[in-house]
């Protein structure tokens, strides 16, 4: 192939240097236009990088050149034309893999699947070209030549995507994206060659000829391929125009010069400067820390999350019909029980009991309806209306009944107890329940969920900006954006020379990425003169997936969130008892345990920080770890939302948390 290249620039060499007329008139000009890029190939996987996909045999892109060119006259037939172009290569090539996977919603069984492997190439190269245009007929060029290029982008986008079937079917959480790489092509070729063929067509446009369009379509096979070590070459199809001009073109018309025209000076202007913008960034620590030029780091941790079943259903004050929370909560569970969040399971747990009660026929399950006793909310048959229907749901979903035995009550044998008139509320909201039971601990054991956990440092960006405007400011507009997400857009007419914090945790963590933040300060004085300043934060993303590819020392968190007391009690039941010395056989070398006791917003916030530090300290006691981190945060750092009484009580617990080093 280089042999080649070497004997095409010699041939062009020596055409020029043989044919050349001096007399003839020279030109130059711009060329743009659009190119449809021809992939072939013929391999699995690049490099080191992660791929399941058989082969990629080919695809296809659109792209753009651009670029300028000199054209030097060797005779009346003959031109040699040197250019320099920009050129995108880009593609992508697309994969489908049948297989299948096992479906066990409700029996199992062996259902068709179907895997799309796709890679997307950024390619793109700087390039001469050196070509010979003959003029077969009056305007028409053929086009003959090569080109050599230096290439300045080459990356590759890889997904392998589970599309069938639709609606089951994930390889982590909800995700149905196995491999999604984003790097450079390994071994990527620094120098591209290419055979060029095509034609032009020259258009006159110009006074005396002098200017012209040139519409074009060339034709360029490929001499090198994208990388060593793989089958991968791109052929283009260009269709452009370019704009030309003779370089010594014929003198135009004599004319008689015209004499000047005196003109009086015009008054002195007052000129007002535009705008004076300036824009600095930096990060703010928790602890106050100033962090100057900042780079934002998104960090997403596998977490494991052993969550109990709280095993009571709440109603409305004097309905027993089930609550729509809960409605909801039933039908997301049928349909994932691993992908649950931990409030979507605490209302799907009437599915989760039906599916283990199914496979536990010889099994008990009690179920206890109860009133608040209030004199809306009171009577054993009320209770016991309670109690059939949620029978009678656990019945629907595979429940045989005679599993099931029902007890009212007016009343729970432990109620929840208002310390003062204005808790009154919220206590009977909680007494308002059925309590489901069993003495089959793998009935109502905790159920495992899988979740990632989204980290931002530095999480606040503080954006300090100053406007100084001679004329006066009518307009002036502060923005943040990350790609389309607007982070901030906020009017700084009135506190242009103020600090504005933006709290990165404030919204959906899952929506920020990799990409730069720009923030943007726009101001417009009363002349209509508009000044832009920019500032530019870098932002790393540090994916789970990422993280355990280019092994850069991920952490694994198990959680266990342990419903352990009654209200207002610091009493540890055997059950969780023997859940403890289960969260003891978790740990190994290196493992980091914190303790972190919480309370509902029932009482004090002292005496609940008091209350949860009380209960963190009776679990580490028991498990027994010396150096186990334990903390108390009251009420201040609800786990679930407090407004509803299965979020109080579930935040009366102890979460026991291990950080464990993946190796």
């Amino acid at each position: 192939m280089h042999s080649l290249t070497r004997f095409a620039f010699a041939l062009l060499t020596l055409i020029m240097l043989c044919t050349i007329d001096v007399r003839a008139q020279n030109e130059a000009g711009v060329v743009l236009g659009g190119s449809y890029n021809i992939h072939s190939a013929a391999f699995g996987k690049l490099g080191r990088y992660q791929s399941c996909c058989p082969e990629f045999t080919g695809g296809s892109g659109m792209g753009f050149y651009v670029g300028g060119w000199y054209g030097l006259a060797l005779n009346e037939r003959f031109r040699l034309l040197g250019r320099l172009t920009f050129s995108s290569e880009s593609g992508s090539m697309t994969d489908e893999e049948g297989s299948f996977v096992a479906d066990l919603r409700d029996t199992a069984k062996v259902v068709d699947a179907l895997f799309v492997h796709e890679l997307t190439a950024s390619l793109s190269s700087i390039g001469f070209e050196p070509l010979i245009a003959f003029q077969a007929f009056d305007g028409l060029d053929l086009l003959v030549g090569a080109r050599v290029g230096v290439t300045i982008a080459t990356s590759f986008h890889q997904t392998e995507t589970l599309t069938k079937p639709e609606d089951y079917g994930t390889y982590l959480g909800d995700d149905r994206i196995w491999v999604d790489t984003q790097a450079d092509i390994p071994e990527a070729s620094s120098v591209r060659a290419t055979i060029v063929a095509g034609l032009r067509y020259v258009l006159p446009i110009g006074r005396g000829r002098s200017t012209f369009l040139t519409p074009e379509i060339t034709f360029h096979l490929p001499l090198a391929g994208v990388a060593s070590g793989v089958a991968w070459d791109v052929a283009q199809v260009r269709l452009g125009i370019a704009l030309g001009w003779q370089l010594f073109p014929s003198p135009p018309p004599e004319t008689l010069p015209i004499p000047p025209i005196e003109v009086p000076p015009p008054p002195p202007v007052v000129v007002f400067p535009p705008p004076l913008l300036t824009i600095t960034s930096s990060g703010m620590m928790p602890d106050g820390t100033v962090i100057p030029n900042p780079v934002i780091r998104i960090e997403e941790t596998l977490v494991t999350t052993l969550h109990p079943l709280l095993g009571y259903v709440y109603f409305d004050d004097g309905s027993s019909s089930i609550p729509q929370r809960y409605v909801d909560g039933i039908q997301r569970a049928i349909r994932d029980t691993i992908a649950l969040t931990p409030l979507e399971a605490a209302h799907g747990e009437l599915a989760i009991i039906a599916q283990r009660a199914s496979k536990l026929p010889n099994t008990t399950i009690k179920i206890a309806g109860t009133t608040a006793g209030t004199a809306t909310d009171n009577g054993l048959e009320l209770a016991r209306l309670r109690a059939e229907r949620v029978r009678d749901i656990l019945v629907e979903f595979g429940v045989v009944r005679s599993q099931i035995t029902i007890s009212v009550r007016n009343t729970p044998l432990r109620p929840t107890k208002a310390t003062g008139p204005e808790l009154a509320d919220l206590a009977a909201q909680e007494n308002r329940r059925v309590e489901i039971s069993s003495s089959d601990a793998a009935l109502t054991g905790p159920v495992s969920l899988g979740s990632v956990d989204i980290s931002v440092d530095p999480s606040t960006l503080r954006l300090e900006t100053t406007i100084s405007a001679s004329a006066g400011v009518s307009l002036a507009q502060l923005s943040l954006m990350q790609e389309d997400n607007q982070l901030l857009n906020i009017d700084k007419r009135k506190n242009a020379d103020r600090v504005t914090d933006v709290e990165l945790l404030s919204r959906d963590p899952r929506t920020l990425t990799g990409s730069s933040m720009i923030a943007t300060l726009t101001a417009t004085d009363s002349l209509g003169q508009v000044s832009v300043l920019r500032d530019t934060i870098e932002v790393q993303q540090l994916t789970a997936q990422r993280k355990r590819i280019e092994q850069l020392g991920d952490v694994q968190i198990e959680r266990f969130e342990l419903v352990l007391f009654e209200f207002n009690d610091v009493s540890v039941s055997q059950e969780n008892a023997r859940l403890i010395e289960f969260v003891r056989s978790r740990m190994r070398t290196g493992t980091k345990v914190r303790v972190i006791g919480a309370t509902d917003v029932m009482g004090s916030e002292e005496y609940n920080r008091d209350l949860s530090l009380r209960r963190a300290k009776e679990v580490a006691l028991l498990l027994r770890i010396p150096d186990a981190v334990v903390e108390g945060f009251g009420e201040d750092r609800p786990t679930f939302p407090n407004e509803l009484p299965e979020g109080r009580a579930f935040n009366r617990t102890v979460v026991i948390e291990l950080v464990n080093p993946v190796r």
